[in-house]
This record gives C-alpha cells, structure tokens and sequence, in this order.
C-alpha cells in the first residue's frame, strides 16, 4: 500500500472499530493524556488519549501527525491568540500529507476521515508541533457545499391518497445532520419523519433504507412513504400543495427593538424535483407562476411544469448564505423568510378535465 492517505484511513478505522470514548476531566486527566500503550490494553480513552494513540500507531508506519486543542461546539470558537492561557474543551489530530491537511476526530466511531462537521470547522485552533504550537484555521464548507438533493415521484389517487418514493442526497453540515442515522430503530425513523414531514397529516412510512457513502461524505436517504387525505375537497375541485416533501416553513420572531447583528453560522442549499402523477381525470384550474427571490440572504425559486398527460413536475431552490448582516437588516431578512414560507406552502386547485 503506497498511498499515504489510505494508510492513515486503514489506521483511523482500526481505532473506531477497537476502542470506544470516555470521558476523563478531573484533575490531571482533564489535560494530560494517558499513555498510549495504555489506550491499547483498555480499548478506551477520551478525547486526548484517543488522539494520541491514533497519532502513535500513525508514528509507527511513518506517517507524522499533530495532537490539536480546539474549542468544540456547533457554535464556532476560534482559540484566543493573543492571551497566553490553558484553552480548549476538545482535541483532535491533524494529519499533513502532501497538497492537504486531513483531519481526525478520533473520539468518533462513524465519522469519515477528513471530514470535520459543525463541531471543529472554520476556527482558529492550536495544532502542537515538536517546534512548538502553531495556529491553524480548520477548513470551512461553501453554503453550496453544504447541499442537500430531494427527488421524488408520487402519484395522488382519486380518493385524495398520496404514494411516493423519496430519496434524498446530503452533503456537508447536512450530511453531518444525518450520518449517524443509519443504526435509527423503527420506532426513531417513524418519529423522525413525521416531524420532518409534520405538515402532513396522516402520514405512514414505508420501507427506509439508509446509505452512507463515507467516502464521498454522502448520506443517501430512499422513503418509502404514503398519506390519507393529502388533498382538501372543495365541491368538485381539490385543493392540492404541490411542495410535498421539502417546506421551510420557520419564520424568525418579530422583534421591534433589535440589539445584535443579524448572523446566519452556516449557509446550505436545497434543491429539489418531484414528479407528481394527478388524480384521474384532473388537471390544474390554474397554472402556479414561477417564483424567483433574491437578496443579500440568497436566493429561492419554484417553478411547476406539466409533463405528459396527467403529470407535472415541481422545482424548488433554495440557497441561504451564510454571513452577519447589521440589525437593521432583521426585519428584510424576516420578510425573507415569511415569503419562502408563503411560497413553500402555496396551493394550487384541481379541476375535472373537460370531455
């Protein structure tokens, strides 16, 4: 095996599959590591011991690495530079290899090499050399990079049924979203989807099946997935909300006297595309315009299309960017919101073709 960074995969799945984290904060554990040969006898450790048996055994094949203090949390913290002091909660390894710097989070038994989610990107943090301590950035995702990809195809029956087929692809923090899912029961799928989709009444799931493609940093989500009485009847006509399975639908509080700049931590675009097969016989009274916002926020748009005879496909876009904005901002940024809400939950009617 030539290739430096397989070695260093091959390594950091051998630890996540032969030790497990505790934690260790009292007194002189809570900073100094315990030894790596006796991480290998008790096949735990925490944060710091971990790292540093994972930076022994990468030692032992040649490959040098660096223990890394960083304040960890989903809130970014960069280590204070200028005042000399014991900081961090949190230590992980960074590994140099040739055109990159990879990334360990060795306390994690599912986390992919070289991926670093909510909880250690895009900060300063404190990465301790033989030549002493230098201060490193961690990387950051791209707002497009932190993408997620719903495509769906569902038919809606006469008697106002809805039955689909959804599969959604996730990248970046929310990939880090969803990642560790893939040992969900029964019962925490059932739970999660019907709050995800909690704007759907009388849903019920179907067969779920999960893949993560750590390689990539892809997680993959196929649903199986049907509900009662999606359509409103009104006399003869139906009404019927094409954006079935991807409404943003939050809208920030009012607030009349804003103190703090507006900040959005991480931006993430959602695309989506749903092919919807009409009840039989139905068609739409009216044709929903395509909608296109942008701002400073981001942007959105949706547009709805017929297909073949009975069939329409529904698009969707959205990208919120990622930044902070001053106070007097909020209130565009709310009306933002309001109107991706508005949009996302928008109706149009059904109508009996004519013969």
């Amino acid at each position: 095996m030539d290739d430096p960074l397989e070695k260093v995969s091959r390594v950091y799945k051998y630890v996540q599959e032969n030790t497990r984290y505790i934690s260790v904060q009292l007194g002189i554990g809570g900073w100094m590591p315990i030894s790596a040969v006796e991480v290998d006898r008790v096949k735990y450790g925490d944060c710091k011991g971990l790292t540093n048996y994972t930076k022994a055994l990468l030692s032992a094949i040649g490959i040098d690495s660096y223990y890394t203090v960083v304040y960890g949390g989903n809130v970014a913290r960069s280590l204070d530079r200028d005042i000399p002091s014991m900081q961090g909660n949190h230590v992980f390894l960074n590994v140099p290899l040739e055109g990159q710097e990879v990334w360990l989070e060795c306390t994690s038994q599912t986390t992919p090499v070289n991926f670093l989610g909510t909880f250690t990107d895009n900060r300063d943090v404190l990465k301790v050399t033989p030549n002493g301590g230098q201060f490193v950035r961690t990387k950051a995702s791209l707002d497009e990079d932190n993408y997620q990809f719903t495509k769906a195809e569902c038919s809606i029956s006469i008697d106002k049924k809805i039955t689909g087929k959804v599969i959604i692809v996730s990248k970046g923090t929310q990939y880090n979203q969803k990642y560790w899912r893939t040992t969900d029961s029964r019962k925490e799928q059932e739970e999660f989807y019907k709050n995800y989709w909690n704007y759907v009444n009388n849903l019920n799931l179907g067969q779920v099946n999960f893949i993560n493609n750590d390689k990539e940093t892809e997680f993959i989500e196929e649903i199986d997935v049907s509900a009662d009485g999606y359509l409103s009847a009104v006399d003869e006509k139906f009404l019927f909300s094409p954006n079935i399975y991807n409404r943003n639908l939050a809208v920030p509080d009012r607030s009349r006297n804003r103190k703090r700049p507006v900040v959005i931590s991480r931006g993430y675009l959602d695309e989506d595309e749903f092919t919807i097969h009409l009840p039989e016989g139905y068609v739409p009274e009216t044709w929903m315009l395509p909608v296109q916002l942008e701002n400073k926020f981001g942007t959105y748009s949706i547009s709805i299309e017929p297909q073949e005879e009975g069939t329409v496909l529904y698009k969707r876009k959205l990208l919120i960017k990622s930044g902070m904005y001053p106070k007097e901002d909020y209130e565009d940024y709310r009306e933002f919101r309001k109107k991706i809400a508005r949009y996302d939950n928008a109706k149009i009617v059904l109508i009996k073709k004519s013969t």
